[in-house]
């Protein structure tokens, strides 16, 4: 069985981008992946300090959980990567978690290495760009490959709300099989 380990970067309960990733978790169990949804927002994640001890210690000084989030990524097979845009960006909780996880794998030896990663994007507007970009580049930097489906985004309206979004919300599911097909899973 495959396993694939879900962020949520959003800062709200019951957001866009973790209905998003519950789709996408749904779909991915109909295919016998197994899932992990892990929600930033519950988390005390704190910023890099730039020190560079991951790379003599093979841990991060924090102690907020980041380390034990690590050894579960890399028990996994893949990572999705999902947030809301704020203001043409990933979110400050996410970037942190990039970051951290990013050079935490550099301290394993590239740990990260040949795993499998997607990413999950909402925006009122605009900013699915970069934020895709800004994700599928971080898969790159940490040589990871990266399971696309066009971009698995959503819009919402200004009641914050995506179900009228009916394509942005059936790329989760499009995103699923996509894994289940690269992983020789699919039906």
């Amino acid at each position: 069985m495959k396993r694939l380990f879900l962020i949520n970067g959003s800062l709200r309960p019951a957001s866009n981008s973790g209905r998003m990733v519950s789709l996408f978790s749904d779909a991915a169990k109909q295919y016998g992946i197994e899932t992990r949804k892990v929600e930033l927002r519950q988390c005390n994640l704190q910023m890099c300090r730039g020190c560079l001890a991951c790379s003599k210690t093979g841990r991060c000084v924090h102690k907020d959980g980041l380390n034990e989030l690590m050894t579960e990524i890399e028990a996994s097979d893949g990572l999705i990567l999902a947030g809301p845009v704020y203001y043409g960006s990933v979110t400050a909780q996410l970037k942190t978690f990039m970051d951290r996880i990013g050079l935490l794998g550099e301290a394993h030896g590239r740990s990260l290495r040949g795993k499998t990663g997607g990413s999950i994007s909402v925006a009122r507007r605009w900013g699915h760009l970069s934020v895709q970009s800004q994700m599928m580049l971080w898969f790159d930097r940490v040589e990871m490959v990266h399971v696309g489906c066009g971009w698995c985004s959503a819009t919402s309206t200004d009641a914050n709300d995506i179900s009228p979004d009916a394509e942005g919300v059936a790329y989760p599911r499009r995103l699923a099989e996509n894994f289940a097909n690269l992983w020789g899973m699919k039906n």
